[in-house]
């Protein structure tokens, strides 16, 4: 009798991992990068463009330049999440790999092109992205750059990695429906078709633009567009990096 309730006790905890698991799959998780595209975007780090690009580093033109080996995901915030709970938390922004040029910690950004080749498009100051990546430990990392907030997304939880985050929605994780109820709060009203973007406050530009385009020391105009190409959610984004370099 012990070992029957013991097995009921073992199959209904199976049981209720099996729908939380299912709950969360359910949360529209984003289609994580595969590691053979990933490995093609630390390539494209290595690559001929990618040392132009590290070139144009001020002050470092007798340095040579280290590339790290790994590159990791990058995904930003999705306007079509903010109005829709079903859609995916986040969508992929590009992919970064660690560099160093004279004593400078650098990072660079590749993503793939209209064709599916993956591309240097920006070298960045810093190593914010490396430090997010190990503080995620695995889960999908992800930003709202809105707010220079960094998390971890798994199992249907939202992690805060950064001070930033941990602002945005408290120092414990939350579940993806809270995060969808923070955000639709934050930007649902500068979505287009909305008044603050019938007034002209929002614009349509898309993520690789917002990419390729910084080159303020401080801020520039970040606008991340849906698959559909129909939302878009323009916000001015102050940048935690001193400098970016690109072409």
């Amino acid at each position: 009798m012990r070992r029957l309730l013991r097995c009921a006790a073992v199959l209904a905890a199976g049981l209720g991992f099996a729908l939380a698991f299912a709950a969360s799959a359910g949360a529209a998780v984003p289609q994580p990068v595969a590691p053979s595209e990933l490995s093609k975007a630390t390539n494209a780090a290595h690559s001929s463009d990618a040392s132009r690009l590290l070139a144009k580093v001020p002050g470092t033109a007798k340095a040579a330049a280290s590339v790290g080996s790994d590159s990791h995901a990058i995904y930003a915030l999705n306007p079509a999440f903010v109005r829709d709970a079903s859609a995916p938390v986040a969508t992929f922004w590009y992919a970064a790999t660690a560099a160093s040029k004279g004593g400078q910690a650098l990072t660079v950004f590749t993503e793939p092109d209209s064709s599916g080749v993956w591309q240097p498009v920006n070298v960045a100051s810093g190593n914010t992205e490396s430090r997010m990546a190990a503080a995620a430990d695995g889960a999908l990392l992800f930003t709202e750059p809105q707010v220079g907030a960094w998390y971890a997304l798994t199992f249907g939880q939202i992690r805060p990695l950064n001070p930033s985050a941990v602002k945005s929605i408290g120092a414990k994780p939350i579940t993806v429906a809270a995060y969808q109820e923070l955000v639709s709060h934050r930007y649902a009203d500068k979505l287009p078709g909305s008044a603050y973007n019938e007034s002209g406050m929002a614009g349509g530009y898309d993520t690789a633009a917002a990419v390729k385009a910084p080159t303020s020391h401080s801020t520039y105009l970040l606008s991340i567009t849906a698959a559909s190409g129909v939302l878009a959610l323009a916000l001015l984004l102050v940048v935690r990096r001193k400098m970016t370099y690109n072409d």
